[in-house]
């Protein structure tokens, strides 16, 4: 597994988390009530959902403390939650069972279900590390299984993160299970256990 950034938590999102997540979904454009509802469902529905943070002091020495990466205005809500109650949330991925389609001849496989890093802790190993983990959890579940993920070409960033994180290329793509992209897109493939 990739190292974790120094100070950074890494753990899965507990149902306590739905402000925290939604947060993070809040930084894709979607209004903040949109959030607030999409958050616990989400928490619910992936069988891995994991959340990196930075605990309070550290965000302010990371720079993360304030201006454009700070997402909408949820401090409100946002409760206590136990041993990290003031841990500020920066960045969220997971992964869910994508089901199989004969017709497409995709076989039953498990995906990446996106990766929101907040803008002030890109650059830090953050998402590399995030997605890392996921591919640890994916392991755990079900040793030796792939793990996939289609990422825009033009998502540089996202691409480098998934390289370092271990992904490599499995195709170019310009639409996957229903989904269609603006432009070229990778599919990219986690090798499972048995093939490292």
């Amino acid at each position: 597994m990739s190292a974790v950034p120094s100070g950074v938590i890494i753990r899965p999102a507990r149902p306590e988390d739905a402000p925290r997540v939604a947060r993070l979904l809040a930084l894709r454009g979607i209004s903040v009530e949109e959030a607030l509802e999409q958050a616990p469902r989400m928490i619910a529905a992936l069988p891995v959902l994991l959340l990196a943070s930075l605990p309070a002091d550290d965000v302010e020495l990371a720079g993360l403390d304030g201006g454009a990466s700070q997402p909408p205005k949820l401090d409100a809500i946002d409760p206590p939650v136990g041993d990290d109650d003031t841990a500020a949330p920066i960045a969220l991925s997971g992964a869910f069972l994508l089901p199989g389609d004969l017709e497409e001849g995709r076989p039953e496989r498990w995906m990446v279900s996106g990766l929101i890093v907040d803008p002030g802790a890109r650059s830090r190993g953050i998402g590399r590390a995030l997605l890392a983990a996921v591919g640890v959890a994916v392991q755990e579940i079900e040793p030796g299984e792939d793990l996939f993920s289609v990422v825009e070409t033009a998502n540089h960033a996202s691409v480098a993160a998934h390289l370092a994180a271990g992904f490599k290329e499995a195709a170019h793509v310009d639409g996957y299970a229903g989904l269609v992209f603006d432009g070229d897109a990778l599919l990219m493939r986690l090798p499972g256990a048995a093939d490292h």
